[in-house]
């Protein structure tokens, strides 16, 4: 069980218990498990394996340990299993509603009994929601809104798969005039690795009439509604896109408030309300004077906090490091110099070495690094295994024609199952640069798959996307991260995070757990044409939010500094 699987386990816990009724206290015991659990830097599975005790943790009593140990050493949890049985299915589809948490759910159970969606969408409609205290005509609408969608919950979109949806729809809102900004918020300012949906905000003298032209964004497929202060609409993919207006005033406060995430924000109420102060999404203020609220900064320092980068807003203890002044100065797409991970024709790529090196310099990168598939994956499309020794002469005489930058000689070889190379010791010596990576035999168990790795340390540069996993598609391997992170840093192998838009791998979680133990990394395309050379501002969004900083990166290195400490680590 990973951390994420442990933590939403008993999130949900916290969610039933409370939908029930359940002693506040201990909804709140399991909310700040599933919180400490999520967030830590540690392996749980492990802990529980190693047999730690997990009482010695912050916020985790002797019951909530015995708990976590069932979910690890079962796969469930009997008292969430329990309480699935105990209430209505219809309850728990209602916390996939925008809207709707436990304590509203609760209220909605207490007072009518309704245990469906469609009996909700009928109370919603025939006005006796209403009647309840807190469930005005936006919220209604939230609701109804969410009824409709929930046969997509969970579907999200890959952010690269918005990122030009979103970029054109900003552009179309910014052309119409009386428009004075536009951002979007939410997931997508984040640079989360998927996107459920778009918040859009905008400054505008006439809202009325930005809305009927957001409306018109010749991607809409459906509108679904178009108010005073908000309007929804989805487009041709079925991405839910949501315009708010807000006013001059209070755009830092909404822009805080709609980015997110939750957790984050709820941290800085807290903070705010130990100070006498409320936060909400209109501004800062001291009883009923607004005292903040035009720019985030000033939201920030209102709570007595530095300005913390949209990437961080996770509640990871980004608000600990403000405070303690250890926030990372977090690596910029101009500050990679080199590419370390790209296909050509000579393996699966579309491009040839020297379209590939044109591209590069085009970029402005000073090195780059040639690393077609080794053998098995050569066999296996249909190719003769001893092109690569054909390609390292075509390098050779690029080398010539291409002085300004350095072309190195590599290749992403195949970890076996045994944790040998797919090229011999003959080939490999050959190479400037050897990337490991694991394309089959995914299912091995932990124990197996961290040997395997730890293995292929003894004779590879670089692990290419450690986890294996396609987001939305592959949940990746499992292994002793701590163990694969500690042996990496003591043998001088970098962990290589992923651009290409559906790997993102390392994970930001891990990418964070890597640094706290003193990894380096490789932020890489992985680009199979000349074009995906771009991909790696994908990468740059992942190491951002693992709280990567140049100094952590290999290939934000000039060529002469990174010869020195790459190939004094081989």
């Amino acid at each position: 069980m990973t951390n994420s699987e442990i933590a939403k386990l008993l999130a949900r816990t916290a969610d039933l218990l409370e939908i029930k009724g359940e002693n506040p206290f201990k909804v709140r015991a399991y909310r700040n498990a599933a919180r400490i659990v999520e967030n830590s830097s540690k392996d749980f599975e492990k802990l529980v394996k190693d047999g730690f005790d997990l009482t010695r943790l912050p916020g985790i009593g002797k019951d909530l340990s015995e708990y976590i140990k069932e979910i690890v050493l079962t796969g469930k949890f009997s008292k969430l299993e329990e309480l699935k049985k105990e209430l209505p299915s219809g309850l728990l589809e209602m916390l996939s509603i925008e809207g709707l948490g436990p304590k509203r759910i609760k209220q909605i159970y207490d007072a009518f009994h309704i245990a469906s969606l469609s009996e909700l969408k009928k109370y919603a409609e025939n006005g006796e929601l209403a009647k309840l205290k807190g469930f005005g005509p936006k919220l209604i609408d939230r609701i109804l809104k969410g009824v409709k969608q929930l046969k997509k919950a969970g579907v999200r979109f890959l952010w690269a798969e918005v990122e030009s949806v979103a970029n054109e729809l900003k552009e179309y809102l910014l052309k119409f005039e009386g428009v004075e900004v536009v951002e979007i918020a939410g997931s997508f300012r984040r640079k989360k690795e998927s996107v459920g949906d778009l918040d859009v905000l905008v400054i505008a003298k006439d809202y009325g009439k930005v809305s009927e032209y957001f409306v018109k964004f010749p991607k809409v497929k459906e509108v679904h509604s178009a108010g005073l202060t908000r309007s929804t609409v989805f487009l041709e993919n079925s991405l839910q896109v949501d315009l708010r207006a807000v006013s001059r005033e209070s755009y830092g406060a909404a822009l805080h408030y709609f980015t997110g995430n939750k957790a984050h924000n709820i941290e800085i109420r807290k903070i705010a309300i130990e100070k006498g102060l409320k936060v909400n999404e209109y501004g800062v203020y001291r009883g009923e004077k607004k005292i903040a609220g035009r720019t985030e900064e000033e939201v920030y320092e209102a709570v007595g906090l530095c300005y913390i980068e949209p990437e961080l807003r996770e509640n990871r203890g980004e608000i600990e490091a403000c405070l303690e002044k250890r926030l990372p100065n977090l690596i910029e797409l101009k500050d990679i110099k080199g590419d370390l991970h790209m296909h050509t024709t000579y393996s699966d790529g579309a491009d040839s070495i020297e379209e590939m090196v044109k591209k590069a310099i085009e970029r402005g990168y000073e090195y780059i690094a040639i690393t077609d598939h080794s053998k098995r994956l050569l066999v296996a499309n249909g190719l003769d295994e001893k092109r690569l020794l054909e390609q390292l002469d075509e390098i050779e005489k690029l080398r010539e024609k291409y002085p300004q930058i350095k072309i190195l000689k590599g290749a992403e070889v195949d970890i076996l199952e045994d944790g040998s190379l797919d090229f011999d010791d003959e080939i490999l010596n050959r190479l400037d640069v050897v990337i490991g990576a694991i394309h089959y035999k995914f299912n091995l168990s932990k124990e197996a798959q961290t040997k395997r790795i730890l293995k292929a340390f003894e004779k590879i540069d670089i692990l290419a996307h450690p986890q294996n996993r396609l987001i939305n598609k592959r949940e990746g391997i499992e292994a002793e991260w701590d163990e694969v992170f500690k042996k990496a840093k003591e043998m001088g192998v970098v962990l290589e995070i992923n651009s290409q838009p559906d790997r993102l791998d390392l994970s930001d979680i891990l990418a964070k757990k890597a640094k706290e133990i003193g990894c380096k990394f490789a932020i890489n395309s992985d680009a199979h044409n000349a074009k995906m050379l771009e991909f790696v501002k994908y990468g740059i969004n992942q190491a951002r939010r693992g709280w990567i900083e140049k100094e952590d990166v290999i290939n934000a290195l000039g060529f002469n500094d990174f010869i020195k400490i790459f190939f004094k680590q081989k």
